[in-house]
């Protein structure tokens, strides 16, 4: 029998990091060859949303105009290749922003940002985000679901460039998920027969967890979903979205899993 539970996920919410491994997935687009550094959650707390140039304000810096809301939010840290021009990171940016069906509440770039160390160590608290005020970019969007988007970028002194993407969730504003099975990602079969007893596969997403073996767990949990979906048919391939968490979900979820939920918002 498969394992399945009616219960609002919100805490599985928090872990859904948008992801482009797969061109018609749906979600933020993540930068091809992008590595993942980190993804902190942070539920049920105050946070700000810049909406203006970061100042220096008394001994401290903060934007000159913030927008406070109370929520959850996924605060993810990617790193990008030394050898990839910088032009290409912004423009792929860019379009993605452009791309979100919502406003843009507030965009800069280079010195026009402010200060880059204010940015990085007073407002994101990350140092990692430092590098010259002349190559920074910084996106806020509020898109259709009334989450914000959050997105900074730079080239650091070593070469890296280094995204920041921040997707907040305002308090009642997050999508009720209710989890449809929980299955061995290994277990093809077993999923195949699962995906055929749903009725509808409209707003079904899959979580998949993994560990490192001889490959990095991202690795691992994009080999999974590459084999799952090499045993789906097209409506299911274009329909279902596939989110790989690795080993930096919820611990509760187990390793080498796939969790397939549905938004019933």
């Amino acid at each position: 029998m498969f394992r399945f539970a009616g219960v609002v996920l919100s805490s599985l919410l928090a872990f859904c990091v948008p992801s482009s491994a797969f061109a018609d997935e749906k979600g933020f687009p993540v930068f091809r060859g992008a590595e993942m550094i980190k993804s902190e959650p942070l539920e049920n707390s105050y946070i700000e949303i810049p909406l203006a140039k970061i100042y220096r304000s008394g001994r401290g810096w903060e934007p000159e105009k913030v927008e406070t809301v109370q929520g959850s939010t996924i605060r993810t840290l990617y790193k990008i290749a030394r050898n990839v021009p910088m032009s290409s990171v912004e423009s792929f940016y860019q379009q993605a922003i452009q791309g979100i069906e919502g406003d843009i509440l507030y965009s800069c770039q280079s010195r026009a940002c402010g200060s880059s160390n204010a940015w990085a160590n007073n407002f994101f608290n990350d140092y990692l985000l430092y590098g010259p005020d002349s190559s920074q970019s910084l996106w806020v969007v509020k898109d259709a679901s009334m989450h914000y988007w959050v997105v900074y970028l730079n080239r650091r002194g070593a070469g890296d460039v280094m995204v920041r993407v921040d997707e907040v969730i305002p308090k009642g504003s997050d999508a009720k998920i209710e989890i449809l099975a929980q299955l061995a990602a290994t277990d093809v079969p077993r999923i195949r027969r699962f995906l055929n007893t749903l009725d509808s596969y409209q707003g079904v997403v899959a979580f998949v967890t993994s560990a490192a073996d001889e490959r990095s767990a991202i690795d691992v949990g994009d080999a999974y979903i590459e084999e799952i979906r090499l045993g789906l048919n097209p409506d299911e391939r274009a329909a279902i979205r596939f989110i790989n968490l690795a080993n930096m979900g919820n611990t509760n979820y187990g390793e080498h899993r796939v969790i397939f939920v549905r938004n019933v918002n």
